[in-house]
């Protein structure tokens, strides 16, 4: 049947028409879907601008807090007093604090103050710090808390900042040869042509280290030392250990036992200023060749364990010349020799003390002066009566602060037998030696051998120290610095806050005390140009030596034991627990030719010196178990000196202020605008 047309078009007319609503809805609906996908993108974008916002602003304001380190570092290398008081003209100072802690009218209500990263800028959208600065009295450490801003993003960053120091190395030398002084030695032993003894070229020392030349630095040798040198040189021998890092300006020479083929130990990191070592690769057999000293340094080739960590080169780091600086910081400053021993603290709460001992015959009838701590604390240094009886003046360890012995102006002389007191049995100096004029030809008194030099005369600035501290002291001598027994800590040597820094313009000197025949001489009564010309036939004097052949050892070193531990450490030798300078001389032991082996010197703490000092020196006649006068070395680096302040503790000459240590906290609260 078929459909009418009239049928048909209406059916065809719908037909047509739901083809066209179909293709409508599929439009609309695309640009549906387009829209949202352009507004979703739109969004991302936007989302993502913010994030980006977010990360600029956050990585400025960590930039701007480092910059605001940066800041500070610099104002201190430009003066390293610079940050022991607060500056009023730095806005990035400004902020919350005591108000007896600065004269800027602070208070803990001040807002921070804030400065720019780029001067001149006002824009809150760039970086500005604030910082907020704590020193630690005459520790030339700061500690620092900055905060950088950076459009409403705040970062805060906390560090230490401190200036170099010797007290970063177990060990330290300027110069590897022997001390210029030490007048024990063959090579500098006294001659027609050098009657005083010691370094007999400038090259060596004999006039001071500012024209004396590095192993590595020899022009008059074609560049290096070479066998026809008058310098001696000094090794690390077997047996010898050095447990910390170590930096040396020189060249180092350290050598193994031909039988025991031991090498000397260095545990930690070794650093030197030879050029040289800059060569040295991965390959092990480098350091040795590159790093030491290499024959013809007495025709003995360098060897050494390194325990595996390669030596580097390091830019030269200097001493500065002497102690004056120490003189008048906070503390007692006596005058002329001076002998100390601290006594280990009844109980762990009780206050540290000491004893000291400085006579009236040899300060010249002054007594010490006193100087305030930076707080206005006044320390307590004796009067001259205590100070002249036989049990001399208790007094508190002056905490924090200074002890230093001047030069005292009395008549130059050298010590009498006891005259320099002490504990009971180890009076010093030994011997019987007196001031009294021999009266004749053939009078014979005992002295004590190292106390007839010329640099330990009774009125120079020499200090005899020994004994239990407890507190933080630094020691500083005009002359030398003579341990007459072991030095512990009270708090123990690897624990605790206790501290001492021992500084001597000339040397720090371990005792050994030997007593020798010193005989009679016609007295001089007539000088030309230092040379006698006219001697008396009536009037005698005693000579400036002892007789040859005759020293024997006196008083012994006095044994400390570490409060808690019952035993003496090392079982045989004697301990040190100090960081030492020696600013124009050494650590030495006196008279380290004499008698046999006496143990192990054990240094916990730092060394730093000018030269070379000797402990001690093989030798196949000694009768002990042990073919060696003097001591073995073993010295250990004090991991508390990293973080514990030596009180005024001397800074190298070309030293500068570097961030130590630093990490990011949490901003507070009250830094945020």
């Amino acid at each position: 049947m078929r459909t009418p047309p009239a049928r048909r078009g209406v059916l065809r007319r719908i037909r047509r028409t739901d083809d066209s609503g179909s293709v409508l809805i599929l439009v609309i609906g695309s640009m549906l879907v387009l829209s949202m996908l352009a507004l979703a993108s739109i969004s991302v974008t936007m989302r993502s601008t913010k994030f980006a916002r977010y990360d600029q602003d956050y990585s400025t304001s960590m930039s701007a807090a480092q910059t605001g380190i940066d800041d500070f570092i610099s104002r201190l290398n430009r003066d390293d007093s610079y940050g022991t008081k607060v500056d009023c003209l730095n806005k990035a100072w400004q902020g919350p604090m005591s108000p007896t802690s600065n004269i800027c009218g602070y208070t803990m209500t001040t807002l921070p103050g804030w400065a720019p990263v780029e001067p001149g800028s006002t824009s809150t959208k760039r970086g500005w710090y604030h910082y907020k600065i704590t020193y630690t009295v005459g520790s030339d450490t700061y500690g620092v808390s900055v905060t950088g801003r950076a459009n409403g993003r705040y970062r805060t960053v906390e560090g230490t900042i401190k200036v170099g120091t010797s007290l970063d190395y177990v060990y330290y030398t300027d110069f590897e040869d022997a001390d210029p002084g030490n007048t024990l030695l063959a090579k500098y032993a006294p001659t027609a042509t050098n009657p005083l003894g010691g370094a007999p070229t400038d090259e060596c020392g004999k006039s001071g280290a500012g024209v004396a030349y590095y192993w590595h630095y020899m022009p008059l040798h074609g560049g290096i030392r070479d066998t026809d040198t008058d310098c001696q040189e000094i090794r690390f021998a077997s047996g010898d250990v050095l447990d910390g890092e170590v930096f040396s300006n020189d060249t180092i020479w350290a050598t193994h036992n031909d039988a025991s083929k031991a090498k000397p130990t260095f545990k930690k990191q070794v650093w030197t200023a030879d050029e040289n070592c800059k060569n040295a690769t991965g390959v092990v057999s480098t350091w040795v060749a590159t790093c030491l000293r290499q024959a013809p340094a007495d025709s003995v080739v360098s060897d050494a364990d390194f325990s595996g960590k390669k030596p580097l080169y390091h830019a030269p780091l200097y001493l500065t010349d002497t102690s004056a600086g120490l003189s008048s910081k906070p503390g007692c400053k006596y005058f002329g020799a001076v002998r100390i021993r601290f006594d280990a603290p009844a109980s762990a709460t009780a206050p540290g003390m000491m004893t000291v001992w400085n006579r009236t015959s040899v300060n010249n009838g002054v007594a010490p002066v006193p100087t305030p701590s930076l707080a206005g604390v006044m320390p307590s240094c004796g009067t001259l009566a205590a100070l002249e009886s036989s049990s001399g003046a208790s007094i508190p360890v002056p905490d924090g602060m200074v002890v230093y012995a001047a030069d005292s102006g009395a008549t130059s002389r050298p010590c009498y037998a006891g005259e320099l007191r002490g504990p009971g049995g180890s009076t010093l100096p030994s011997g019987n030696y007196t001031g009294t004029a021999p009266s004749g030809s053939t009078s014979t008194m005992l002295a004590d051998k190292v106390m007839l030099s010329p640099s330990k005369r009774c009125n120079l600035g020499n200090i005899y120290v020994e004994g239990v501290l407890k507190g933080a002291l630094t020691l500083a001598a005009a002359q030398s610095i003579m341990v007459t027994g072991d030095i512990v800590m009270a708090g123990g040597t690897l624990a605790g806050t206790d501290v001492l820094g021992l500084v001597a313009t000339n040397s720090v000197e371990v005792l050994h005390s030997t007593v020798g025949t010193v005989e009679s001489q016609k007295k001089c009564t007539t000088y030309s140009a230092g040379v006698c010309t006219v001697y008396s036939s009536t009037l005698w004097e005693w000579k400036s030596t002892t007789k040859s052949g005759t020293d024997t050892d006196a008083v012994a070193l006095t044994r400390y034991k570490e409060p808690g531990a019952g035993v003496y450490t090392p079982a045989q030798g004697v301990q040190v627990a100090a960081a030492i300078q020696t600013l124009q001389h050494s650590l030495m032991v006196q008279s380290y030719d004499s008698g046999c082996f006496k143990g192990t010197l054990l240094v916990n703490g730092s060394i730093a010196q000018r030269w070379r000092g000797i402990v001690g020196v093989p030798d196949s006649g000694c009768a002990t178990a042990t073919k060696y006068h003097g001591y073995l070395k073993d010295y250990r680096y004090d991991v508390r000196l990293v973080s514990l302040p030596v009180p005024f503790f001397p800074k190298w000459a070309n030293s500068v202020y570097t961030l130590r240590s630093s990490g990011e906290i949490d901003t507070p609260v009250a830094i945020k605008q």
